[in-house]
């Protein structure tokens, strides 16, 4: 069976090519997913081996938001321990940057910048120095290779860089390693010697962790107890191969993220595929009837004839899984060799092709390949060999009942869940919507055979009656499960366009309303990709015509385990520059030490006014009590505190946000030449009007909305290749039919129009339910977030409108090919074609 399965592939291999490229594209997405994440993980790892001291020593702290320390005492305390041979306190800290020659910050493609002291042992050294020699005082410095190589700086040159303290320019005296060790390990290096270090990074005396060597022969377990036991629960002490475990654990959980994310539209796109396959193998068994039963007729049992027709779906997955499997390896060589062309600072690997990857394509691409090939392969094993003796050896349909029912129950439970989702709040009713809609598309598949014919006669009505449009229509209308089956992968692909346009213009939509309804159109704004130094606000405050400067930080933290952004707020900033409305309680509570929390936020947590909470953050356990409620807004989404509460909380003084009040009478259009003038040393920096704020604001939006977009619209190929390959396929199917009416008078340009007319019939159908089901999930989405960010329901009608028209023109594209190829068809063949 297996043999005659692989003579099959290769007699009809045209009939298999799209289905083929399917299962191509989907294990091609999968694998080049899955090794692009694993080579770069691998290349990130390479920085962990070897890289730390015998032990490290850092704070206790519950959290890794803010900078916490240790005293030099600690250090003298430890170096003190039995079996330490060395105890060197270290300060690394993240948020500097490094100007290129042009003045612009240099893109490290989202790798943090560190900056760190000169270790004063190099056997606990977290960096080596590989040329010059090390910085003294605050105008000396050294950077990592990579970073200088990249950049064109040399030793002895000027750089220039962004501190948390301040801007500062110093004399390049050497070059080192990356980073080596913990989070900064292959990141981008800045280190000034300690006192420098300690004045730029941290504005005061401290040490963000304690490298240590051993003395020889100890052990690192039994040392590293005795410190605990010395020091106390304040600290958290680490041997060298825990911080490597640690870092390549926090690099696993990264790129388990994006393989995850790469993977989930990927496993979309395979899904898709699935419709198509199931197609084919309908159209091919139902084509080749009477091959299939004369297998029968001359001693084949029907389980040996099911396996023939699920062995040409192994040779077409085997075949699909191959080809992909190489194309998703040269795709993820091909995106590496990209940006090492273009210097981006992303470490390099060879290309890591595991096992997992391997069996992963092929378990995936035979998999669904063949479970999709098997309702055909077991309709093929109950032919009957009569069927062999017939003249029409055509396989009776089964009855759409049992489906339907199937089908209409799960529309039903569609609706009593999205009932219950609707007085949902919050991302709990956002998921529940998903699983909505995920019951609706399934449901529709399911009931597509029973209203495709209804629905394309509909849709087909403005075309009018010529004979070419009623010819297409009624070949679209006659065999309802191959229209919806084919109508079903584009309904589900453009159900997720259609609903990711809603949320993504209902999401834009929204941060211009709550900009314009939180921020005067008189004020500024200033921002920056990563927290500022304090001195950005201080010079601002000397600009005339600015009459005030209103700061806004921000750190993480907890409640009840569950994370949230805490921000500390200037004096008036929420009755000013920012417009706060208190629907409970009273903002002069800030004073008084309490908190202010946005009502969806406090619905989150359960708190009232007047109630108590425990706030963990990097200097530990709070009791907090909240003082007021405001209604959800875009700018302070955050537990909300006064700035002395804030750094009592352990928020550090530097910068998220400043606010900037133009005096009366001041158009802040004249103060913007100042305004970049005070901020020249900061180019990261921003200062924007509203208008130009929320547009930074919106790019995110677009940026993820495109990156999202173009994921779906791999599956939305697939989708439209299944046109294709139905179309395709049902020119083979009605040679003879195609013959027949060329011979009674149709000529060759009404043939291509009548296959063009069902090709767009089908595509109407399929992207008119998937528009129409992902618009309602879309704003159902937008209903249940209102009050997290989502406030303003926006459909973009005519992005749906032009979904539409896009549809209907890529039908008539999906139809060139096989409406050229009936067109050419030789009509005296095509008649004598059975």
């Amino acid at each position: 069976m297996l043999k005659l399965g692989l003579r099959s592939v290769l007699a009809h291999r045209l009939r298999f090519v799209l289905c083929t490229v399917a299962v191509l594209l989907g294990i091609g997405f999968v694998s080049g997913a899955m090794v692009f994440s694993d080579t770069l993980s691998a290349a990130l790892k390479k920085n962990f081996a070897g890289a730390t001291a015998d032990l490290t020593v850092t704070p206790a702290s519950p959290l890794s938001a803010g900078t916490p320390t240790l005293s030099i005492e600690i250090a003298d305390r430890i170096a003190a321990v039995p079996g330490v041979a060395a105890a060197d306190a270290q300060l690394l800290v993240p948020d500097v940057e490094i100007l290129a020659k042009d003045g612009q910050p240099i893109d490290t493609y989202s790798l943090a910048t560190f900056g760190t002291s000169w270790p004063h042992d190099e056997r606990t050294a977290p960096f080596k120095l590989l040329q010059g020699t090390q910085p003294w005082g605050t105008e000396q410095l050294t950077l990592d290779r990579n970073t200088a190589d990249r950049e064109g700086f040399e030793v002895g040159q000027k750089v220039k860089v962004v501190t948390p303290a301040r801007a500062v320019t110093a004399t390049l005296t050497g070059l080192t390693t990356p980073g080596l060790s913990g989070t900064s390990a292959g990141a981008p290096l800045v280190a000034f010697d300690s006192a420098t270090a300690q004045l730029l990074l941290l504005g005061k005396p401290g040490w963000t962790s304690i490298g240590v060597a051993l003395q020889p022969g100890q052990n690192p377990d039994a040392v590293s107890s005795t410190i605990r036991t010395t020091i106390g629960d304040t600290v958290e002490v680490r041997t060298a191969a825990e911080v490597t475990a640690d870092g390549e654990s926090a690099l696993d959980d990264t790129f388990g993220g994006l393989t995850a994310a790469l993977l989930l539209f990927a496993g979309l796109a395979l899904f898709v595929s699935t419709f198509l396959i199931v197609n084919t193998f309908a159209m091919v068994v139902a084509q080749r009837s009477r091959e299939l039963a004369l297998l029968r007729a001359v001693g084949a049992s029907g389980g040996q004839v099911t396996g023939t027709v699920l062995a040409e779906a192994l040779v077409i997955g085997v075949i699909g899984s191959t080809l992909g499997l190489l194309l998703g390896v040269g795709g993820a060589g091909a995106i590496q060799y990209l940006y090492q062309r273009l210097d981006l600072a992303i470490p390099s690997a060879a290309l890591q092709v595991s096992p997992a990857t391997i069996i992963a394509s092929y378990l995936l691409g035979v998999g669904i390949t063949t479970a999709a090939a098997y309702p055909a392969a077991r309709r093929a094993g109950k032919l009957s060999p009569v069927v062999a003796l017939r003249a029409d050896p055509t396989i009776p349909e089964r009855s759409l009942v049992v489906r339907v029912v199937i089908g209409g129950f799960l529309l039903l439970m569609a609706v009593l869940l999205l009932l219950i989702s609707l007085t949902a709040d919050g991302l709990p009713g956002a998921v529940l919507v998903g699983l909505t809609t995920a019951l609706v598309l399934l449901g529709l598949v399911m009931t597509l055979p029973l209203i495709s014919r209804y629905a394309v006669r509909g849709l087909m009505l403005p075309l009018g009656r010529r004979a070419a449009v009623v010819l297409g229509r009624r070949n679209a209308e006659r065999n309802p499960r191959r229209t919806a089956a084919t109508a079903s992968a584009l309904m589900i692909s453009l159900a997720l366009v259609s609903g990711l346009f809603v949320i993504a213009s209902s999401a834009k939509a929204s941060v211009d309303q709550g900009i314009a309804d939180a921020i005067g159109t008189s004020e500024l704004v200033v921002t920056s990709d990563r927290p500022f130094s304090t001195a950005v606000g201080d010079q601002l405050a000397t600009v005339q015509g600015i009459s005030g400067v209103h700061r806004v930080r921000q750190s993480a933290g907890e409640v009840d385990d569950r994370p949230v952004t805490v921000a500390g707020v200037s004096d008036g900033t929420l009755d000013g520059p920012i417009t706060a409305t208190a629907t409970a309680g009273s903002l002069e509570s800030l004073a008084q030490g309490q908190v202010v929390l946005p009502r969806n936020l406090a619905n989150q947590l359960e708190l009232a006014v007047g109630e108590t909470f425990t706030l963990t953050t990097s200097t530990g356990k709070h009791q907090l009590t909240v003082g007021a409620v405001i209604a959800p807004n875009h700018q302070v989404d955050a537990v909300l505190t006064s700035l002395p509460k804030f750094t009592e909380l352990g928020g550090g003084e530097i910068d998220a946000t400043l606010y900037l009040e133009v005096a009366d009478g001041t158009d802040p259009a004249t103060v913007g030449p100042a305004v970049a003038r005070a901020i020249q040393d900061y180019p990261s920096v921003a200062v924007r009007d509203q208008q130009a704020y929320a547009a930074a604001e919106r790019a995110p939006i677009n940026g993820i909305l495109g990156i999202v977009g173009a994921l779906l619209g791999f599956a939305v190929l697939i989708a439209l290749l299944g046109v294709v390959n139905t179309l395709a396929l049902g020119v083979v199917e009605r040679t003879r039919e195609l013959g027949l009416l060329r011979a009674i008078g149709m000529d060759r340009p009404q043939v291509r129009r009548m296959l063009q007319v069902e090709a767009v019939a089908i595509a109407l159908f399929g992207a008119v339910l998937g528009l129409l089901v992902g618009g309602f999930a879309g704003a159902a989405v937008q209903h249940v977030m209102a009050d997290d960010g989502l406030g303003v329901l926006d459909v973009p009608v005519l992005q749906l409108v032009a979904a539409v028209v896009v549809a209907a023109v890529v039908g008539v594209l999906a139809a060139i090919w096989p409406s050229r190829r009936a067109a050419r068809l030789d009509v005296l063949q095509a008649i004598a074609t059975e």
